[in-house]
């Protein structure tokens, strides 16, 4: 039953984020151009190989270093590959912006993997990271970050990790996090966090002095309580702890004046604390 439960909710999470973007993120760039389904064949017009996406073929160990040919490479998805590590080349493509790494057990990025500064979008689904690299935080145009269903205990971000200066959306879902690191508090540009079943007890203190912070989804962890600091994040519009243990929110959140959606389904709220909540948020629309 739990693992039929489990299924139901990260089907339904997918289908959420789909309608979140009907457009496939791979699609958005590069030129209007073939998209390469073997890396053979990218290979025999590496000039002109623009996008990539390789579904369910195994690479010959020979095959993976000859990655750092495609130069011009802008978008590359690799699905399903029996990768457990990227090559070392992989630092040569400076022209990607969008790489997705999705049914690949690797467990590390390569060495070099902060030098490729157009990089835009990382995808990670049913990998073993264990970590990000410190040099993660030269990515100065990295935009968003999301990884899913991670196979490890238990993930850890950087020191460095808060200096990544465009990062604007992040993403984990079904990855057990550690400590975020203090330098979460310089994100300048960070507008939408979701920590979804990352075994989060408490909400991490270093997200309450993101200030610009507009969308936070910390749903199916183990939260208790809301802890003050929570009301100073005065941009917030989306806010939700769906499938916690909350069974008390304070007065204090009329504080986020700018709120238009709390969802807080699936907590021990008792329904005259609900009418307390939503008197309290007349323009916003409160889900239980």
């Amino acid at each position: 039953m739990k693992k039929l439960l489990l299924f139901l909710f990260i089907f339904s999470f997918s289908i959420l984020a789909k309608a979140q973007d009907e457009r496939d993120p791979f699609d958005k760039y590069g030129p209007p151009s073939t998209v390469y389904t073997t890396l053979k064949d990218a290979l025999t017009d590496p000039s002109n190989a623009y996008k990539v996406r390789i579904e369910n073929q195994v690479f010959e160990p020979k095959m993976l270093p000859k990655f750092g040919k495609l130069s011009q490479l802008q978008a590359l998805e690799l699905t399903n590959n029996g990768l457990t590590q990227l090559p070392a080349e992989f630092k040569d493509l400076s022209n990607l912006i969008y790489f997705a790494c999705i049914r690949n057990e690797i467990t590390s990025l390569p060495k070099g993997f902060g030098n490729l500064s157009n990089l835009t979008e990382l995808h990670f689904q049913s990998t073993k990271l264990d970590s990000f690299p410190f040099d993660i935080a030269y990515l100065s145009r990295l935009q968003v970050i999301e990884l899913q269903n991670n196979l490890v205990d238990t993930f850890r971000f950087p020191s460095s990790f808060g200096y990544l200066s465009s990062l604007n959306t992040l993403l984990l879902f079904n990855t057990q996090l550690d400590t975020l690191p203090a330098s979460f508090e310089k994100f300048k540009k960070l507008k939408s966090i979701t920590l979804a079943m990352c075994g989060l007890k408490k909400v991490p203190k270093t997200i309450l002095k993101i200030g610009g912070l507009e969308q936070l989804a910390l749903d199916n962890n183990q939260i208790l309580e809301l802890p003050n600091g929570l009301y100073k994040l005065n941009n917030l519009k989306y806010l939700s702890f769906k499938g916690n243990k909350i069974s008390n929110i304070p007065d204090k959140i009329s504080m986020l004046s700018n709120l238009e959606v709390l969802d807080i389904r699936g907590n021990p709220i008792k329904e005259y604390d609900v009418a307390v909540i939503k008197a309290l948020l007349p323009k916003c629309r409160v889900l239980y």
